[in-house]
């Protein structure tokens, strides 16, 4: 008599379909998971963009929340009068800025037709006073003749993509809608979203994403925030010492200055080398660009030595060859403001990430605590 096997069907027609309906393992199910979710972010990059962006100028304001609402003042209440405060204060703000701003953006326009002559009459005054001092160095530099005609061909080049500049500036001005728009909801709203996501979770899950969340709000808070308040440190040291200097557009180098500070290694040279520039065109000498090397050093180091450590502190950072990957997808996806942002974000990921584990790795060492003596796990602190 035949016997029915295991995993047998009682007709004996085979395996049972149960058997060959086996589930994928869920490293397969994960990777699979991962890689829709990445295309889905490329291909609304843009809204995520400008999803990311406001749920970090939530990040910012969410203490000042968090404070009125230990006042007893309801969260929408709190919500709402933060944001008429904010409206007030940055009416004010350009009410006193603007005006030297938009003085400093007109001289900018009126000069850039002759941006290349200017340019170049500078280059021949650095040329000339290096070689008068330093013979052996004229074979250093490029004829004039040449010089002109790359300077001519970058400067066209860039006048040919001023259409795509127009498109960006028509995205900022969008984005500068939409950032407060959603910003208000995420605060107003931000613990009723996290709450209904709890809800749906398994029972057994719940613990661990309390404590992740808990975790993710006190380090990506205090990184976001500290991120902001170095970049106005930043800015506004650049653009004190620019206006001591004497160096044109001082507000416009100081803001842009603060701006790229985001970015690591490459941001403060690129607000060295965009004022040095400027210093250079006004003043056609090594000495004033000297002056301004020696501000954007002292800059540096007070943000490495002093402001850093206070505002960011040491352990939120990129490795560097995942900085600089960052860097290079964001460049590429979203431009100069995705090169801002790839850091931010890839380092709020990277925490995400690391909390996650950390996570595990507590909940891991709770199953065995018992049987190792001497051994003690620290629980996960909100």
């Amino acid at each position: 008599m035949n016997q029915v096997q295991p995993g047998d069907s009682p007709g004996g027609a085979g395996p049972s379909r149960s058997a060959r309906l086996t589930p994928p393992p869920a490293s397969i199910l994960w990777g699979v998971a991962i890689v829709i979710m990445t295309l889905l972010v490329y291909l609304s990059r843009e809204l995520v963009l400008l999803l990311f962006l406001s749920a970090a100028l939530a990040y910012l304001l969410s203490p000042l929340v968090r404070m009125a609402e230990s006042l007893v003042i309801r969260r929408e209440l709190a919500v709402t009068g933060l944001f008429i405060t904010l409206v007030v204060t940055l009416l004010l703000a350009a009410y006193f800025l603007v005006p030297r701003l938009r003085a400093e953006v007109s001289t900018l326009y009126r000069t850039s037709s002759s941006l290349t002559e200017r340019l170049d009459e500078a280059i021949d005054a650095i040329q000339k006073e290096i070689t008068t001092d330093y013979p052996a160095a004229r074979r250093m530099f490029p004829e004039r003749e040449a010089r002109y005609d790359k300077l001519n061909a970058f400067i066209e080049h860039q006048a040919a993509n001023f259409p795509n500049l127009v498109g960006h500036l028509a995205t900022i001005v969008l984005a500068g809608v939409l950032i407060p728009f959603f910003t208000y909801f995420l605060l107003r709203d931000s613990h009723r979203m996290i709450q209904f996501l709890m809800d749906r979770l398994p029972a057994a899950q719940i613990e661990t994403s309390v404590a992740v969340w808990c975790g993710i709000d006190r380090i990506i808070g205090r990184y976001l925030r500290g991120l902001a308040i170095d970049g106005m440190v930043i800015g506004t040291a650049a653009a004190l010492g620019l206006w001591v200097l004497g160096v044109n557009y001082p507000l416009l180098l100081g803001a842009f200055s603060g701006l790229a500070n985001v970015v690591p290694f490459l941001g403060p040279i690129l607000g060295g080398g965009v004022a040095m520039l400027t210093a250079l065109i006004q003043f056609k000498s090594l000495a004033p660009l000297g002056k301004v090397l020696m501000l954007y050093l002292a800059i540096k180091l007070l943000d490495d030595v002093v402001v850093q450590p206070m505002t960011i502190g040491h352990s939120v950072h990129l490795h560097p060859p995942l900085l600089i990957a960052s860097v290079i997808v964001g460049e590429h996806a979203f431009g100069l403001i995705g090169m801002i942002v790839a850091v931010p974000a890839v380092t709020v990921l990277q925490e995400m990430i690391k909390l996650i584990l950390e996570r595990r790795r507590y909940r891991a060492g709770l199953s065995d605590a018992h049987s190792r003596k001497g051994v003690g796990v620290q629980p996960f602190v909100c």
